[in-house]
């Protein structure tokens, strides 16, 4: 898919920072800045999880093949 990992981190960053702010808005009817504000640590979780999942099937030595 995306070549670059820090590329595909991003997109799942903007992606779920989105996706939580629109449902955090259309949920609770808060304007969307504050929506946007508290979907944001949301998103960065979401992200983080993400990369850790990627980063533990990494493999860095050839050898552990």
């Amino acid at each position: 898919m995306l070549k670059h990992r820090r590329i595909r981190i991003l997109l799942v960053l903007l992606a779920s920072w989105a996706a939580t702010a629109g449902v955090e808005r259309f949920r609770g009817e808060p304007p969307w800045l504050t929506a946007a504000a508290h979907a944001l640590p949301w998103a960065v979780l979401v992200a983080f999880v993400w990369w850790f999942a990627e980063w533990t099937q990494v493999r860095r030595h050839p050898a552990d093949r």
